[in-house]
């Protein structure tokens, strides 16, 4: 299963993503037509007359009209899905959430059903989940994805929410990285996960570290200004079972420890891909 952005979908058998960004997921796989995913929150009800003549014609598919699938399955989705020959497009009833599947060539109908029978749609308003390759983590109400960069051996995603920042990494193989040094040394020598000279490192065990930078005098009293250190909390673990190096840290002003505490503990390694 992958959850992104607030979008839940069942990947069918012999594909993975191929592309994850903001609003919009890609779907790749040689047996099966590749399809683009792109939602987010709409103001009103979708209109597929209006609303749907627009996304065909974004599509290449202006000659087209989409039409309210006729597949019994679909009676029991949390919504009405409308189709034409490669697109269709289904709205949540209750938050409005909007997403457009494209696929490169008409599918097979088993296809279909598989992913619309499975989506679920996640408001930016609530806690949400993230499940992606071999990651799972939470994100709180109202940080919004601002960058994620899939490297080999090095994802990174950061979330915004004003001047508040949410930092997620996943390295590996921890044992390349770490070779003969400790977790706190390796942090200091490669100052990775935009540590700072300034950053205090603190080991809490052979696989854990707490690192945190304290805010400024300035940032204390004026932290409207532009151009201030912003401070920083965080930790990292080396996940021995997985062979990662995991980190997290929120930067800027503080939120309260219910809410770090829940993140800290939903930062995982899954034992599967998705």
């Amino acid at each position: 299963m992958l959850i992104w952005d607030g979008l839940q979908v069942q990947i069918p058998q012999t594909m993975e993503p191929a592309t994850l960004d903001r609003g919009f997921i890609r779907l790749f796989g040689s047996e099966l037509p590749t399809v683009d995913f792109r939602f987010g929150l709409e103001k009103g009800p979708f209109d597929r007359h209006k609303d749907g003549h627009r996304i065909l014609r974004a599509t290449g598919l202006a000659k087209e009209t989409l039409e309210p699938c006729g597949e019994p399955w679909a009676d029991g989705l949390p919504g009405i899905l409308y189709n034409s020959s490669r697109l269709y497009v289904l709205q949540f009833r209750e938050s409005l959430g909007v997403v457009a599947a494209l696929f490169s060539e008409p599918p097979p109908p088993d296809m279909v059903r598989i992913i619309f029978a499975s989506l679920n749609w996640f408001p930016p308003g609530t806690w949400r989940r993230w499940c992606c390759y071999d990651l799972t983590f939470e994100t709180p109400p109202d940080y919004a994805l601002h960058k994620a960069v899939f490297n080999p051996g090095n994802f990174h995603f950061t979330f915004t929410n004003g001047s508040r920042k949410l930092l997620f990494n996943r390295l590996a193989p921890a044992n390349v990285l770490l070779a003969d040094t400790n977790l706190v040394s390796w942090c200091k020598q490669n100052q990775r996960y935009a540590l700072a000279g300034s950053t205090t490192i603190l080991s809490v065990s052979d696989t854990e570290a707490d690192i945190f930078i304290k805010p400024s005098f300035l940032f204390r009293t004026l932290p409207w200004l532009p151009g201030l250190g912003l401070p920083l909390r965080g930790k990292i673990r080396h996940v021995v079972e997985e062979n990662k190096i995991l980190m997290v840290a929120e930067q800027g002003p503080k939120m309260t420890d219910i809410t770090y505490q829940r993140i800290l503990a939903g930062y995982a390694i899954t034992h599967h891909s998705v």
